[in-house]
């Protein structure tokens, strides 16, 4: 087999047809009823699925920063990585995986072709190297999807970066692909030419990656770069352009910009008779990273009506939280996903109204009896989504509402996360809720919000929302849901 040093592309080989990995989706109301995977098949899918590239850069100038030299050659099948990683000026006594998980795919590791200690899935150093190079081998093993239409893989870079421990104050990153003749490589990365230069944050949370044979794409919407991984013919590229851009226009319409100046989309197939995107997940390990499982029989008016992109893109708008806490990251998301719809005409205001409402009557029934902070902890577990999502939903309708009235309309929610974002910008690591809620009270001005979330998750009972039917709100329901043709850049030609 020869092989060739490859940089910006990406390549995917997944087959979504077979029983081996079946998906779901987070269906929050109506007849999209929430599908929840069994806990090993949300574990399989959350550690693998994975992809992105990224805008060029120049290569670093000389530093005196510490560096890590990584070239990663993809087995001619696929199936695992083969890794020598060079290490300068930095004290290193170990080389550790991104997660847990990730440790079981480590196949072995070497110095000088002396075998090394990988117990637990630490490369372990015969003693504090300051300068040198290792080897180490992964297998990309189960957590592999293939598309029947499609020659490509997609995997987190956690089954093959592993990091320096103790990690470098400052550390210089490249990243150096040697795979099968005629394939490619995209990950959500700087590059030049067929190197990467990841930031620090691609060592401590997931991303996609993509390597094979795959169509790609590139263009903007609402001021972001935009590059796009299609595995299979369709959804054709006229209509992942059309569909791609009104979503992060949508989402962008939360603000003055989008939140994110580069994004990174993978399109797979994922046949489905009554769905048009069946499944979405964001990655945010070295750049935003976002996979959308479509339909290939989906019309690109069926996409533009799905809530799945906005959803996903609105997850961009605040930094990820931890397990505890996600009520509020989803509940935000799912409570944008109906708002920035019927703002931007993707929906009329009366049927998001109707979707919220629903949506509450679902998370009232669902749940465990545990408070708000224990049921969002665990829900991949009991499978309390709704519950989760929808009392989340509720607090940001909640804090909506009560800006808009105590300011007359000129705070907002939508405002304050715009304003907020100096506060986390492109945190890729979990933060507590604490940070998100400090920060939307002072962009906000408002004295209520951090008080608003700590009741809101020690609560064990779902919220009462009157906001959604009572007379009293109508006004306000009015103003939230208002068309935004400006913000939105809609036009006669794009709109249904």
């Amino acid at each position: 087999m020869t092989y060739r040093y490859v940089g910006e592309t990406q390549m995917f080989r997944t087959n979504f047809n077979t029983k081996t990995l079946p998906l779901w989706r987070k269906y929050p109301i109506g007849s999209q009823g929430l599908h929840v995977m069994n806990q090993w098949r949300v574990g399989v899918l959350l550690c693998l699925l994975g992809c992105a590239h990224a805008p060029e850069r120049p290569a670093p100038t000389q530093s005196t920063r510490a560096s890590a030299h990584y070239t990663v050659t993809i087995s001619d099948n696929f199936g695992g990585a083969k890794v020598r990683v060079c290490l300068e000026g930095a004290t290193v006594r170990a080389l550790v995986p991104i997660g847990d998980s990730a440790g079981h795919e480590l196949h072995g590791a070497w110095i000088q072709g002396d075998t090394l200690d990988i117990s637990r899935g630490r490369i372990r150093l015969p003693q504090s190297l300051h300068a040198s190079c290792v080897d180490y081998e992964t297998r990309f093993g189960t957590p592999m999807l293939r598309a029947n239409d499609s020659a490509a893989i997609i995997v987190s870079q956690a089954q093959w970066l592993w990091r320096p421990d103790p990690f470098p104050r400052e550390l210089d990153t490249s990243i150096r692909f040697v795979l099968p003749a005629d394939q490619q490589v995209s990950l959500p990365w700087p590059h030049s030419d067929a190197v990467y230069f990841p930031d620090d944050s691609a060592f401590f949370a997931g991303t996609f990656g993509v390597f094979g044979s795959f169509d790609r794409q590139a263009f903007s919407a609402a001021g972001t770069s935009i590059d796009v991984a299609r595995l299979g013919a369709r959804p054709s590229d006229e209509h992942i352009r059309r569909w791609l851009s009104r979503a992060v226009q949508a989402t962008a319409s939360a603000g003055d910009r989008f939140p994110r100046k580069h994004l990174h989309f993978i399109i797979a197939p994922q046949q489905d008779q009554e769905m048009a995107v069946v499944f979405g997940m964001v990655r945010r390990g070295g750049g935003s990273s976002v996979l959308l499982l479509s339909s290939p029989d989906a019309t690109v008016e069926q996409l533009e009506a799905d809530w799945v992109a906005v959803h996903e893109l609105s997850h961009l708008w605040l930094p990820p939280l931890y397990s505890k806490d996600r009520w509020i990251s989803e509940g935000v998301a799912t409570y944008l996903q109906e708002v920035l719809r019927a703002r931007c005409g993707f929906q009329t205001s009366e049927r998001a109204w109707t979707r919220l409402q629903a949506g509450f009557e679902r998370g009232r029934r669902s749940g465990t009896g545990r408070r708000l902070a224990s049921e969002s902890r665990n829900m991949n577990r009991t499978g309390a989504y709704h519950r989760v999502y929808w009392a989340g939903a509720a607090f940001a309708l909640e804090a909506d509402v009560r800006l808009r009235k105590s300011s007359k309309g000129e705070m907002t929610l939508l405002r304050a996360i715009s304003e907020a974002q100096h506060i986390w910008g492109a945190q890729a690591v979990p933060v507590g809720a604490a940070v998100l809620l400090r920060a939307l009270q002072e962009a906000s001005g408002a004295g209520f919000i951090e008080e608003l979330g700590a009741k809101y998750a020690a609560s064990s009972d779902f919220p009462s929302i009157p906001y959604v039917d009572s007379p009293e709100y109508q006004q306000v329901r009015a103003q939230i849901t208002s068309r935004a043709e400006r913000a939105c850049g809609i036009n006669a030609e794009s709109s249904r």
